[in-house]
């Protein structure tokens, strides 16, 4: 039995339930908890962490990219409100959530019951350059639906979609397209799928907004995205939150498709993972 050159990266997200299994509620809670200290902290939603300042506290700011899994987003906004503590998630308009029927219920109980922001989670991009959509209208149309439910849209966050590192794009140059960030040289043109297509473009102002997640003035930076040394995925345990300073201003973001409830559910995910890639036999020739 031989694997395809490109079954490893597959096998590697069949198996990232067990890889990372310290993802899971509990160690979540354990940075919470410790965040509770109202004499230490100052925990804000991200549209308030500009305007915030603490010469006695270090202002912190809990952010959440919902790629996937909407359902462990507002596990951890439960999480959170227990503990009172706001937080900022990023909605996905391409996740396969967006379709559900339940969805702007959902998002109005993550903010008018359980305290928290919702933001726009920007894939813009890839809707213009790589689905063949019309960017500027989803944009103004899903906005309008989201605002006339009561959701209060202030901030949107560029998504990394593998996407982009395939066709040499970057999601934020639809709001910032005037310099090229490091290995997505596409500012203007994406050759893709879909042939040559232009990039489009709009103003924070024009649509809303009033900030862009990745362009706030936090001096310290945690995320759940990057990966350390070894090759494993940087966890909140590796947080110290006892170096932050008195007037220190820190985001720490996280990804609720990662985490599960307990090592019971995250094996059980796993089980489900295998059998769908054994039917599908995507990740073996």
């Amino acid at each position: 039995m031989v694997r395809s050159r490109g079954s490893m990266p597959r096998l590697r997200r069949l198996f990232f339930p067990i890889d990372e299994r310290a993802f899971t509620y509990r160690s979540y809670v354990k940075l919470l908890d410790e965040l509770r200290d109202g004499s230490r902290y100052r925990v804000v939603p991200l549209r308030d962490f500009s305007t915030t300042r603490d010469p006695d506290r270090a202002v912190v700011s809990l952010r959440h990219d919902v790629d996937e899994r909407l359902d462990r987003a507002l596990d951890f906004a439960k999480l959170e409100h227990d503990r009172g503590l706001p937080s900022t998630y990023f909605v996905l308009h391409t996740a396969a959530y967006w379709k559900a029927p339940t969805l702007v219920e959902t998002l109005v109980e993550m903010q008018d019951v359980l305290g928290h922001e919702i933001g726009w989670h920007n894939d813009l991009v890839t809707v213009e350059c790589v689905m063949g959509g019309d960017a500027r209208r989803l944009l103004s149309t899903e906005l309008q639906r989201l605002r006339l439910a009561g959701l209060r849209i202030d901030g949107t966050a560029s998504h990394g979609s593998p996407l982009c590192r395939r066709y040499g794009y970057h999601n934020g140059y639809f709001f910032f397209g005037d310099t090229p960030l490091p290995g997505f040289p596409n500012l203007h043109v994406v050759d893709g799928p879909r042939g040559r297509v232009a990039v489009p473009h709009g103003t924070l102002e024009e649509f809303g907004f009033a900030y862009e997640a990745y362009h706030l003035d936090n001096g310290i930076y945690y995320s759940d995205a990057a990966y350390g040394k070894s090759g494993r995925r940087w966890h909140t345990d590796e947080v110290d939150l006892q170096t932050l300073a008195p007037g220190a201003r820190a985001v720490i973001l996280t990804h609720p498709d990662h985490w599960d409830a307990s090592l019971l559910h995250k094996f059980a995910r796993f089980g489900s993972k295998l059998r769908y890639g054994l039917r599908r036999k995507s990740w073996i020739e």
